[in-house]
């Protein structure tokens, strides 16, 4: 009796390892920014971002991973109407996802990325804010191990709001922005260990 669970153990032990050895984990990171200004109140805004991240990949066409975001955000408001005003704050997002690559042709991907994100309370704001959306992404497969990607988050569907109470549903559709204004930009890469 005590042979056959050792037995069982070396196997499970070995086919553990063997699994482990064939993880497609990943990590990797992006640099992001965006740029919008409203005629309307003349106020121009741009935030820039480093996000490094790391996930698995389950197969061909599903991954997940999470990603932490930090960066700094300014808007500026000049207008008749109100002061002059310039908000400068910080930004840590802690943001899970997943993402799906439905189509392929030879190196390169289009992907679509789900997750949600959370920004705790920081400096120069006095609320915290949450979001779930869904992304394009576009990736290129430079070899086995390295894989260039870059989101096209002015295609984007989102809901988001803050500990102030507000909550808003966004689509973006070019850089002309159907519902909203916002030119956003992400460039980054991975590698597959």
């Amino acid at each position: 009796m005590k042979s056959f669970i050792k037995r069982i153990l070396v196997i499970s032990f070995l086919f553990t390892l063997s699994y482990a050895a064939s993880a497609q984990i990943y990590v990797g990171g992006s640099i992001g920014g965006s740029y919008a200004k409203a005629e309307s109140t003349n106020a121009k805004s741009w935030t820039i971002d480093i996000s490094p991240e790391v996930g698995y990949i389950f197969n061909e066409n599903w991954a997940a991973g999470a990603r932490i975001t930090y960066g700094k955000s300014v808007k500026e408001v000049n207008s008749q109407y109100l002061d002059n005003k310039t908000t400068n704050v910080s930004l840590f997002t802690i943001n899970p996802y997943a993402v799906y690559a439905p189509i392929k042709f030879h190196n390169f991907a289009v992907c679509a990325e789900m997750g949600a994100s959370y920004t705790p309370k920081l400096s120069g704001a006095n609320y915290s804010m949450y979001s779930a959306y869904i992304t394009p992404l576009l990736t290129y497969s430079v070899n086995d191990h390295i894989i260039l990607k870059t989101g096209l988050d002015f295609a984007k569907l989102s809901v988001s709001g803050d500990t102030n109470g507000t909550f808003k549903f966004g689509v973006s559709a070019g850089g002309d922005d159907v519902l909203s204004v916002s030119d956003n930009f992400s460039i980054g890469f991975v590698y597959r260990f």
